[in-house]
Protein backbone atom coordinates (compact mmCIF):
# COMPACT_ATOMS: atom_id res chain seq x y z
CA UNK A 1 0.00 0.00 0.00
CA UNK A 2 1.57 3.34 -1.24
CA UNK A 3 0.67 6.67 -1.00
CA UNK A 4 2.57 9.95 -2.20
CA UNK A 5 4.15 10.45 1.32
CA UNK A 6 4.52 6.71 2.85
CA UNK A 7 4.13 2.95 2.15
CA UNK A 8 2.97 0.46 4.06
CA UNK A 9 4.20 -3.19 3.67
CA UNK A 10 2.47 -6.50 5.27
CA UNK A 11 3.85 -9.43 5.50
CA UNK A 12 3.05 -12.54 8.50
CA UNK A 13 1.07 -10.33 10.19
CA UNK A 14 4.24 -7.16 10.53
CA UNK A 15 3.11 -4.43 9.19
CA UNK A 16 6.14 -1.96 7.99
CA UNK A 17 5.17 2.08 7.78
CA UNK A 18 7.80 4.01 6.16
CA UNK A 19 7.95 7.78 5.80
CA UNK A 20 8.90 8.72 2.38
CA UNK A 21 9.65 12.14 1.98
CA UNK A 22 13.39 11.89 1.75
CA UNK A 23 14.12 15.37 -0.02
CA UNK A 24 12.55 17.00 2.85
CA UNK A 25 14.46 14.66 5.55
CA UNK A 26 11.31 13.02 6.15
CA UNK A 27 9.58 16.49 7.36
CA UNK A 28 6.08 16.52 7.28
CA UNK A 29 3.50 19.01 5.66
CA UNK A 30 -0.78 18.59 6.17
CA UNK A 31 -1.02 16.16 3.12
CA UNK A 32 1.41 13.58 4.42
CA UNK A 33 -0.09 13.69 8.18
CA UNK A 34 -3.19 13.02 6.77
CA UNK A 35 -2.43 10.54 4.54
CA UNK A 36 -0.68 8.70 7.70
CA UNK A 37 -3.68 8.97 9.63
CA UNK A 38 -6.07 6.99 7.18
CA UNK A 39 -2.80 4.13 7.05
CA UNK A 40 -2.88 4.11 10.91
CA UNK A 41 -6.50 3.89 10.71
CA UNK A 42 -6.57 0.74 7.97
CA UNK A 43 -3.83 -0.44 9.89
CA UNK A 44 -5.73 -0.25 13.85
CA UNK A 45 -8.90 -2.24 12.05
CA UNK A 46 -6.86 -4.81 10.69
CA UNK A 47 -7.41 -8.09 12.83
CA UNK A 48 -4.54 -10.22 11.67
CA UNK A 49 -1.93 -7.22 12.16
CA UNK A 50 0.33 -8.61 15.20
CA UNK A 51 2.96 -5.71 15.03
CA UNK A 52 3.94 -2.44 13.06
CA UNK A 53 7.62 -1.16 12.79
CA UNK A 54 7.43 2.86 11.71
CA UNK A 55 10.90 3.93 9.84
CA UNK A 56 12.04 6.42 7.64
CA UNK A 57 13.44 6.23 3.74
CA UNK A 58 17.10 7.70 3.77
CA UNK A 59 19.54 8.93 6.29
CA UNK A 60 16.92 10.30 8.51
CA UNK A 61 14.37 8.86 10.37
CA UNK A 62 11.76 12.22 10.52
CA UNK A 63 12.99 16.19 10.91
CA UNK A 64 9.66 16.48 12.17
CA UNK A 65 7.15 20.05 10.82
CA UNK A 66 7.72 20.51 7.69
CA UNK A 67 8.63 24.42 8.60
CA UNK A 68 9.37 25.52 4.99
CA UNK A 69 5.98 24.31 3.64
CA UNK A 70 4.68 26.27 6.66
CA UNK A 71 6.39 29.58 5.44
CA UNK A 72 5.25 29.19 2.08
CA UNK A 73 1.67 27.97 2.68
CA UNK A 74 0.86 29.85 6.19
CA UNK A 75 -0.86 26.59 6.76
CA UNK A 76 -0.77 24.37 10.33
CA UNK A 77 -2.50 21.83 10.02
CA UNK A 78 -2.85 17.92 11.92
CA UNK A 79 -5.29 15.41 11.75
CA UNK A 80 -7.29 14.59 15.00
CA UNK A 81 -4.35 12.22 15.77
CA UNK A 82 -1.92 13.82 15.99
CA UNK A 83 1.77 14.77 14.26
CA UNK A 84 2.04 12.28 11.41
CA UNK A 85 -1.11 10.53 12.41
CA UNK A 86 -0.18 9.16 15.55
CA UNK A 87 0.58 10.76 18.29
CA UNK A 88 -2.31 11.59 19.69
CA UNK A 89 -3.66 7.97 19.55
CA UNK A 90 -3.56 5.97 23.00
CA UNK A 91 -5.13 2.93 22.53
CA UNK A 92 -3.52 1.62 19.11
CA UNK A 93 -4.16 -2.09 19.37
CA UNK A 94 -1.02 -4.01 18.83
CA UNK A 95 2.84 -2.88 19.49
CA UNK A 96 4.23 -0.07 17.60
CA UNK A 97 8.07 -0.16 17.41
CA UNK A 98 10.22 2.69 15.82
CA UNK A 99 13.09 2.02 14.46
CA UNK A 100 14.81 4.98 14.41
CA UNK A 101 17.23 5.42 11.02
CA UNK A 102 18.73 8.50 11.46
CA UNK A 103 17.74 12.31 13.49
CA UNK A 104 14.34 12.18 14.70
CA UNK A 105 13.20 15.80 15.78
CA UNK A 106 10.62 17.70 17.17
CA UNK A 107 7.51 15.83 15.81
CA UNK A 108 9.76 12.54 14.40
CA UNK A 109 10.89 11.90 17.72
CA UNK A 110 7.00 12.62 19.24
CA UNK A 111 5.96 9.67 16.69
CA UNK A 112 8.90 7.78 18.26
CA UNK A 113 7.68 8.41 22.13
CA UNK A 114 4.30 7.43 20.96
CA UNK A 115 5.72 3.80 20.02
CA UNK A 116 6.25 0.35 22.29
CA UNK A 117 9.22 0.16 21.62
CA UNK A 118 12.59 2.07 20.17
CA UNK A 119 15.34 0.46 17.73
CA UNK A 120 17.99 2.91 16.84
CA UNK A 121 20.63 2.79 14.55
CA UNK A 122 24.12 4.48 15.54
CA UNK A 123 23.31 7.45 13.67
CA UNK A 124 20.06 7.89 15.73
CA UNK A 125 19.37 11.34 17.04
CA UNK A 126 17.15 12.88 19.35
CA UNK A 127 15.94 16.46 20.35
CA UNK A 128 12.76 18.14 20.87
CA UNK A 129 14.06 21.80 19.22
CA UNK A 130 10.83 23.63 19.15
CA UNK A 131 11.33 26.12 21.56
CA UNK A 132 14.55 27.11 19.31
CA UNK A 133 12.42 28.17 16.59
CA UNK A 134 9.66 29.32 18.92
CA UNK A 135 7.08 26.71 19.52
CA UNK A 136 6.80 23.93 22.00
CA UNK A 137 6.72 20.56 21.69
CA UNK A 138 2.70 19.95 22.15
CA UNK A 139 2.23 17.20 20.09
CA UNK A 140 3.48 14.75 22.88
CA UNK A 141 7.14 15.18 23.58
CA UNK A 142 6.80 17.39 26.22
CA UNK A 143 4.00 14.57 27.43
CA UNK A 144 5.56 11.26 26.83
CA UNK A 145 9.30 12.29 27.72
CA UNK A 146 9.00 12.59 31.28
CA UNK A 147 7.20 9.40 31.76
CA UNK A 148 9.37 7.64 29.23
CA UNK A 149 13.00 8.59 31.06
CA UNK A 150 11.87 11.03 34.21
CA UNK A 151 11.29 14.94 34.56
CA UNK A 152 14.51 15.88 35.70
CA UNK A 153 16.13 13.98 32.56
CA UNK A 154 13.42 15.06 30.37
CA UNK A 155 13.24 18.74 31.61
CA UNK A 156 17.18 19.07 30.49
CA UNK A 157 15.93 18.13 26.91
CA UNK A 158 12.83 19.76 26.81
CA UNK A 159 13.14 23.62 28.27
CA UNK A 160 17.46 23.96 25.91
CA UNK A 161 16.20 21.60 22.95
CA UNK A 162 19.55 19.78 23.13
CA UNK A 163 20.61 16.58 21.08
CA UNK A 164 21.12 13.41 22.27
CA UNK A 165 22.83 10.68 20.34
CA UNK A 166 21.49 6.42 20.51
CA UNK A 167 24.54 5.97 23.01
CA UNK A 168 23.03 8.44 25.30
CA UNK A 169 19.29 7.28 24.28
CA UNK A 170 20.10 3.89 25.52
CA UNK A 171 21.42 4.91 28.76
CA UNK A 172 18.86 7.23 29.47
CA UNK A 173 15.95 4.33 29.27
CA UNK A 174 14.45 6.04 26.25
CA UNK A 175 15.50 3.81 23.58
CA UNK A 176 15.19 -0.40 23.87
CA UNK A 177 18.25 -1.26 21.53
CA UNK A 178 20.89 0.15 19.27
CA UNK A 179 21.91 -1.44 15.62
CA UNK A 180 24.53 -0.44 13.30
CA UNK A 181 22.51 2.10 10.55
CA UNK A 182 22.82 -1.27 7.87
CA UNK A 183 21.43 -3.84 10.29
CA UNK A 184 18.42 -1.82 11.75
CA UNK A 185 15.29 -3.41 10.09
CA UNK A 186 16.46 -6.52 11.02
CA UNK A 187 16.86 -5.48 14.24
CA UNK A 188 13.49 -4.09 14.64
CA UNK A 189 11.86 -7.45 12.77
CA UNK A 190 13.78 -10.20 15.70
CA UNK A 191 12.05 -7.26 17.76
CA UNK A 192 8.67 -8.11 16.02
CA UNK A 193 9.61 -11.62 15.79
CA UNK A 194 9.85 -12.15 19.27
CA UNK A 195 6.05 -10.40 19.74
CA UNK A 196 5.01 -12.49 17.32
CA UNK A 197 6.02 -15.74 18.97
CA UNK A 198 3.89 -14.95 22.44
CA UNK A 199 -0.22 -14.86 22.16
CA UNK A 200 -2.05 -12.05 20.35
CA UNK A 201 -4.60 -11.60 23.18
CA UNK A 202 -2.24 -11.94 25.98
CA UNK A 203 0.34 -9.08 24.01
CA UNK A 204 -2.86 -6.92 23.50
CA UNK A 205 -3.56 -7.69 27.09
CA UNK A 206 -0.08 -6.51 28.35
CA UNK A 207 0.29 -3.18 26.36
CA UNK A 208 -3.08 -2.07 27.80
CA UNK A 209 -3.07 -2.86 31.58
CA UNK A 210 0.58 -1.81 31.15
CA UNK A 211 -0.13 1.81 30.01
CA UNK A 212 -3.82 2.03 32.45
CA UNK A 213 -1.47 0.80 34.79
CA UNK A 214 0.50 4.32 34.64
CA UNK A 215 -2.42 6.63 35.98
CA UNK A 216 -3.54 4.43 38.65
CA UNK A 217 -2.65 3.40 42.03
CA UNK A 218 -0.79 0.47 42.64
CA UNK A 219 -4.22 -1.05 44.15
CA UNK A 220 -6.01 -0.11 41.33
CA UNK A 221 -3.81 -1.01 39.02
CA UNK A 222 -3.51 -4.66 40.38
CA UNK A 223 -6.73 -5.39 40.03
CA UNK A 224 -8.11 -7.55 37.14
CA UNK A 225 -11.56 -5.75 37.09
CA UNK A 226 -9.90 -2.46 35.55
CA UNK A 227 -8.39 -4.15 32.54
CA UNK A 228 -10.73 -5.30 30.31
CA UNK A 229 -8.82 -8.42 28.45
CA UNK A 230 -7.88 -9.89 31.54
CA UNK A 231 -10.40 -12.43 31.94
CA UNK A 232 -10.79 -13.11 27.89
CA UNK A 233 -6.71 -14.00 28.48
CA UNK A 234 -7.20 -16.40 30.99
CA UNK A 235 -10.41 -17.98 29.36
CA UNK A 236 -8.73 -17.86 25.72
CA UNK A 237 -8.28 -21.19 23.94
CA UNK A 238 -4.63 -19.56 23.85
CA UNK A 239 -3.85 -19.96 27.45
CA UNK A 240 -4.73 -23.36 27.40
CA UNK A 241 -2.71 -23.89 24.37
CA UNK A 242 0.57 -22.34 25.94
CA UNK A 243 0.34 -25.02 28.45
CA UNK A 244 -0.16 -27.82 26.35
CA UNK A 245 2.64 -26.64 23.89
CA UNK A 246 5.04 -26.14 27.03
CA UNK A 247 4.13 -29.67 28.25
CA UNK A 248 4.16 -30.71 24.62
CA UNK A 249 7.76 -29.04 24.01
CA UNK A 250 6.50 -27.88 21.01
CA UNK A 251 5.63 -24.20 19.84
CA UNK A 252 2.15 -23.08 20.27
CA UNK A 253 -0.44 -22.87 17.74
CA UNK A 254 -2.50 -19.38 18.36
CA UNK A 255 -5.99 -19.14 17.42
CA UNK A 256 -6.61 -16.02 19.23
CA UNK A 257 -6.76 -12.78 17.90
Amino acid sequence: MSGGFASVDVADGIATVTLRRAERRNALHPAAHHELAEHWDRLAADPTLRVVILTGEGPVFCAGYDLLDNLDTGVMDLPASGFGGLTRRTDFPVPLIAAVNGPAMGGGFEMALACDLIVASDTARFALPEPKVGWAALGGGIQRLPRAIGIKQAMGMILTGRTIDAEEALALGLINDVAPAELLIDAARRWAGQIVACAPIAVRCSKQAAYAGLDMPLAAALDPANHPLASAVLASDDAEEGKRAFADRRPPRWRNQ
